[in-house]
């Protein structure tokens, strides 16, 4: 885990061309992965053997990959697992901070009271703002444990709007 897996918490955007005006969507996203070439996927059945969860999926270019997304699972099965299991290296200070993320997930979009219907049937979770502060601020605080890779171009923008 500490070579090849990754704690991610992202903020992402998706865009829905099929839709008139393409409109742009914002929201946070946490995931559990690891990637590894495809001649060593049995290690990632192993894993998700062990851990009850999560998928695994092959790329073109050679590589498997396990990923855990589902916010249960995580707070559930992953957090606990790196608790017992504790990491060595930086990737232990990563974990730190992803793993309070994952509490702020499980408080907002656990009960269906943060849930409110949006347009076209879609569900809409209302996150507390002082929550989202938090999220930004783990997320800022998480780069320093990541390769570096440059920022998008259209997260100044939402910044500069006031958006996210």
């Amino acid at each position: 885990m500490d070579g090849e897996g990754c704690f991610a918490l992202k903020f992402r955007r998706d865009i829905r061309r099929e839709r008139k005006r393409t409109p742009i969507y914002f929201y946070w996203d946490i995931e559990f992965a690891i990637l590894l070439r495809e001649d060593d996927s049995d290690i990632l059945t192993k894993i998700q053997d062990t851990l009850k969860c999560g998928k695994i999926s092959h790329a073109k270019r050679g590589f498997a990959r396990y990923a855990v997304s589902s916010v249960l699972d995580l707070s559930d099965k992953i957090v606990p697992f790196f608790e017992k299991y504790t990491l060595r290296a930086k990737k232990a200070k990563d974990f730190a901070l992803w793993k309070e993320a994952v509490k702020i997930f499980l408080r907002n979009q656990r009960r269906d009271l943060n849930r409110v219907p949006g347009e076209r049937g879609f569900s809409k979770t209302l996150w507390k703002d002082d929550d989202l502060r938090k999220l930004a601020g783990i997320h800022n605080e998480m780069k320093e444990y990541k390769s570096k890779g440059n920022e998008w171009k259209w997260i100044h923008k939402v910044n500069r709007t006031g958006h996210c």
